[in-house]
């Protein structure tokens, strides 16, 4: 019977071919993975239970919390060991987060973006990615009280000082880098990773925002003259690097937050593949190669669900300004529960807003009656108009205390006791 995938298995083997990869030197990985000869005092301090009598202690105790304090002090041990010995360290097992500043997105993000990390933010054009990025990097220098080290890298050359000013990003003021390719990238990391060791600052986050990866070119792809010399070559190149950096990310707490495109995955051929990310949008995929779903610590997707403009009314609620309502979920998160769907509420001009989410969210989970005349269900006695509710929020102590209140509790009871 012949193979019917046998003359696809041929020509996949002559692609990895032409790839000239290089042949493994054994002696060379085996010298590499050896341990290190060190004294035994070196490994641990503590006495080496033997190994008969902790088996014995497992399994005749009875007593469960005697076993698993048995099994947590082997565990302990072991790590030292490999950490000593194997130079191999172990997670923190705890990720500090950069918040967002808006209370129903950090929610299903699990706090935040991760330090130590990278993330992605991917959507399709005016969804509001790169106003989300800026924002957070804002919110990263007051939750840090002005001493995080944020950057933006402009491969699209189209966002100013005066644009992250207005965005929030103040403390300090910063000048996006321009004129970027992907080996600049990494290379501003690596700067970034060395300035923080010889400060000796590594304990203080930094953010890194990358704006965008589909649109930055390598340095080989500028210089090329035939483009198809270079297809797949910006995909290789990540795919070295990206480990190598997300790496020196963990080590030096700096969070790494790309914005990237979405594009039609066509499906073409007996061998297809199947979708990547079953949770994204249907049939989209996002540039960069497979490196990027690997190495993604959260990978958040943004959709615009409906367009503000001043006087329409959108679901009997008058925003007052233009801007978008967009639909966002986590497609994957190693923080909090991931595909959890939530709508934010932004103005194209201030950015995301935190109060107008919430309003939205409290709409939406009938804890705030809109209609001609608004009032917190809690609260039936303070009326007032859609238009007015901020200047209500801002100016009514009682009023913002019982909104505050009801959107503590519906993110609790909607959002983490549902999905933690």
């Amino acid at each position: 019977m012949v193979d019917e995938n046998s003359d696809f298995v041929e020509d996949e083997i002559e692609n990895v071919e032409e790839l000239n990869v290089p042949e493994i030197d054994v002696k060379e990985v085996l010298e590499s993975i050896k341990l290190k000869e060190v004294d035994d005092e070196e490994i641990v301090k503590k006495e080496k239970p033997k190994k008969n009598k902790v088996v014995t202690e497992i399994v005749d105790s009875g007593n469960e919390d005697a076993s698993m304090s048995d099994a947590q002090k082997l565990y302990d041990e072991f790590s030292d060991f490999l950490e000593t010995k194997a130079e191999i360290t172990s997670d923190l097992g705890v990720k500090q987060v950069i918040c967002t500043g808006i209370d129903l997105l950090d929610a299903i993000l699990g706090g935040g973006f991760a330090i130590g990390a990278l993330s992605m933010i991917v959507g399709q054009p005016g969804c509001g990615k790169t106003m989300l990025a800026i924002q957070t990097i804002a919110q990263g220098q007051i939750q840090y009280n002005g001493k995080l080290i944020g950057m933006f890298l402009d491969s699209e050359e189209a966002t100013t000082t005066t644009r992250l000013a207005n965005l929030g990003v103040k403390y300090p003021k910063i000048k996006p880098y321009t004129d970027i390719t992907v080996e600049k990238v990494f290379k501003i990391i690596e700067g970034l990773s060395v300035f923080k060791q010889q400060k000796n600052i590594v304990d203080v986050p930094g953010v890194v925002v990358w704006d965008s990866i589909a649109n930055t070119l390598t340095q080989k792809e500028r210089e090329t003259d035939d483009p198809n010399s270079v297809i797949g070559y910006k995909a290789r190149l990540l795919s070295i690097l990206i480990p190598k950096y997300v790496a020196k990310c963990a080590q030096n707490n700096i969070c790494f937050l790309s914005v990237n495109q979405l594009r039609d995955s066509l499906q073409m051929g007996q061998f297809a593949p199947a979708p990547e990310l079953k949770l994204m949008g249907s049939n989209k995929t996002i540039p960069g190669g497979n490196i990027l779903r690997f190495n993604a610590f959260q990978l958040l997707e943004m959709k615009v669900k409906t367009v503000i403009s001043p006087g329409k009314t959108e679901d009997s609620l008058k925003y007052g300004f233009e801007g978008t309502i967009v639909k966002v979920k986590c497609v994957k998160n190693k923080l909090f529960s991931p595909n959890v769907e939530v709508e934010i509420v932004g103005s194209f001009t201030s950015g995301f807003s935190n109060f107008w989410t919430n309003y939205n969210f409290l709409k939406n989970t009938k804890r705030l009656n809109s209609g001609a005349w608004n009032y917190l269900v809690s609260l039936p006695t303070e009326k007032f108009r859609a238009k007015d509710a901020l200047e209500m929020y801002n100016t009514n102590s009682e009023f913002k205390a019982a909104f505050d209140q009801e959107v503590k509790d519906a993110i609790n009871i909607e959002i983490i006791e549902k999905y933690k």
